[in-house]
């Protein structure tokens, strides 16, 4: 079986070396793992999800992990440049197991407060399907791109477990498409 977190190039294409990144891991090393200021892979996806969600308490948010800006920058850095470095290798696995980690960070913050009505949900859904700019469409509403992800996969969850629930969205969102003469 083929190992999904590895890329693969065709055998008969050379590939130069990987270069060494400013400030990153050796790329002729295994790209290390290792907590970086005491902050592990989970923790730093964790951190990066509140302060997504909570940008005005930066501050407040490094401090209650025992951080302050410099430190947080070093973190930052350091964990970047390592999946960047993973991935120039062809190992996408550190970025996937980040995806993975942020993805839960956020699902444990809940949904966005003020909860988003389905109708509203709705709304945004079918202005997004029918080609709005994603950031035009979700600024109007008042949602940053992290709640709009949280809100998404909360609605998702609840219309999955639900099938009623996921007709009426549907036509929902079919009411709310605009037409071809809305403006955009």
């Amino acid at each position: 079986m083929k190992d999904a977190t590895r890329v693969d190039p065709s055998p008969h294409v050379e590939l130069p070396p990987v270069p060494q990144l400013p400030g990153g891991p050796d790329p002729a090393q295994p790209v290390p793992r290792s907590p970086v200021e005491g902050v592990d892979l989970p923790t730093y996806a964790r951190i990066s999800a509140e302060l997504a969600e909570a940008p005005a308490e930066r501050a407040s948010v490094l401090s209650s992990h025992g951080l302050d800006e410099i430190r947080w920058m070093d973190v930052e850095r350091t964990w970047l440049l390592r999946v960047a470095t993973a991935a120039l290798k062809a190992d996408l696995s550190l970025g996937q197991d980040l995806d993975r980690a942020y993805a839960a960070a956020q699902a444990a913050l809940g949904p966005p407060a003020p909860a988003m009505p389905l109708e509203d949900y709705a709304r945004l859904a079918a202005r997004i399907e029918a080609g709005e700019p994603p950031g035009v469409v979700l600024a109007g509403a008042g949602l940053s791109l992290a709640a709009y992800a949280r809100l998404q996969r909360a609605w998702t969850a609840r219309l999955a477990a639900d099938p009623a629930l996921a007709r009426t969205y549907r036509a929902m969102v079919a009411a709310a498409r605009p037409g071809p003469d809305a403006p955009r």
